[in-house]
């Protein structure tokens, strides 16, 4: 159990990280790319499956986590949204200083 869970490598995982790669070199070959574009690809960006980076968790555990930095990520734009617009705000009525 443990040899098959643990220390034989996962089939599934073989496959999609044989497909990520395949994804990622055909993307990195392609002339019509921008160089920004081709610097910031990983791997990573072409597991659909979410199966690479899975850490052992669960369906429902990802599912979670991904649920929870969703919504961190968007509590943090409106936090800097806020912030920008009120430097804007202040940042007109200075009278003249800098």
């Amino acid at each position: 159990m443990i040899y098959d869970a643990y220390i034989e490598p996962s089939g599934t995982r073989i496959d999609m990280l044989f497909h990520a790669h395949q994804c990622y070199t055909m993307t990195l070959n392609n002339p019509n790319i921008t160089d920004s574009l081709r610097k910031s690809l990983r791997v990573d960006d072409f597991d659909f499956l979410d199966i690479l980076n899975a850490n052992n968790l669960s369906f429902n555990e990802k599912q979670e986590k991904r649920k929870k930095d969703k919504e961190e990520k968007q509590a943090n734009d409106i936090k800097a949204l806020g912030e920008q617009m009120k430097k804007m705000a202040l940042g007109k009525n200075n009278n003249g200083k800098k």
